[in-house]
């Protein structure tokens, strides 16, 4: 059984997934399972599938998260990474992460991602997830300290405990995908880590489909589902402290756009009953799994490792 799957997800630039494809098969080990999943529109040039990996056709209207959870279902490793089209790893990028995962009881593990792809600015910058104290804002930061959960271009997370939280969230949007998977890791009180340092570089910015008003709506509706949720540590800041914001002139178009959305989005519960069923569902997930992890060694440090959470008790029950 190998110890790391490797998950590249194909949607449309080609180019992008070669560069990619040939970073993971110049570095990975003889050991590691890469599955390619994609809509239909990749051939196979290379002959890649059976001894290399495994490519996964989907339906040509499979989202994101879909294309990932079939991923997820046809992976054989203990640990799977995201590596999105475009991304490059660095020599020895997963040495740390793995080691942590072998020592520590953590579920996830944030990689940091450089390159001119993750600010979206075209300047390279290193980030490790999104700002723990800013929840159910959306920021990402480059403090590997202050983080609540992993980028998707810099995901490596536990088979078992992906499986817990019932895969990335169909039911939002595929810009969204990663931030929603932070906001159950801080509201389920996962085990979320950091290997410093850039482990991953990226110089393709990943394809956004909402705009900047669609973006803040949405991650208004995701923080007024996640409040919601009985003893949730996710709080919405005050209407009136985001009017005043919008009311002070002090803000670009774009972003008065994403915050006009917010205010729209937070009063909006149609996502409230489906994160609810998926909190509830995960919270059971991962009592079963913890029964069965009770006996594991304590948690020992690991060079480069740096946990997010401190406390080792899961909050699942």
């Amino acid at each position: 059984m190998p110890r790391l799957s490797l998950i590249v997800p194909f949607q449309c630039d080609s180019q992008a997934l070669e560069n990619t494809l040939v970073s993971v098969l110049e570095l990975r080990s003889p050991d590691d399972e890469l599955l390619i999943v994609h809509r239909g529109e990749y051939q196979d040039p290379y002959g890649l599938q059976g001894n290399e990996a495994k490519v996964l056709e989907t339906p040509a209207s499979s989202s994101l998260a879909e294309q990932l959870n079939i991923a997820v279902q046809n992976a054989t490793g203990d640990v799977l990474q995201v590596v999105l089209p475009g991304a490059v790893l660095e020599p020895d990028w997963c040495v740390d992460a793995l080691a942590a995962f072998d020592e520590l009881d953590v579920d996830m593990i944030a990689l940091g991602v450089s390159g001119s792809g993750v600010s979206g600015s075209g300047a390279s910058s290193l980030q490790y997830g999104f700002e723990a104290d800013l929840i159910p804002q959306r920021r990402a930061t480059g403090e590997a300290s202050k983080i609540a959960g992993p980028l998707l271009a810099g995901t490596m997370i536990r088979r078992s405990a992906i499986q817990c939280l019932g895969g990335w969230n169909t039911k939002i949007p595929g810009d969204l995908i990663d931030f929603e998977l932070c906001l159950m890791a801080k509201l389920l009180g996962l085990q979320v880590g950091v290997v410093e340092g850039s482990s991953v570089t990226c110089d393709e910015s990943r394809s956004m489909v909402l705009s900047h008003y669609e973006l803040g709506r949405s991650i208004g509706q995701l923080a007024c589902a996640f409040s919601e949720i009985s003893d949730s540590a996710i709080v919405i800041e005050p209407l009136v402290r985001r009017l005043g914001h919008l009311a002070s002139g002090l803000v670009s178009t774009k972003l008065a756009a994403e915050r006009l959305g917010w205010v729209l989005g937070v009063r909006d519960r149609s996502w409230s009953g489906v994160i609810g069923k998926r909190v509830e569902s995960a919270k059971v997930a991962f009592a079963d799994r913890s029964r069965e992890w009770e006996r594991l060694r304590a948690i020992v440090p690991q060079p480069n490792f740096q946990g997010t959470h401190r406390d080792t008790a899961r909050k699942a029950a």
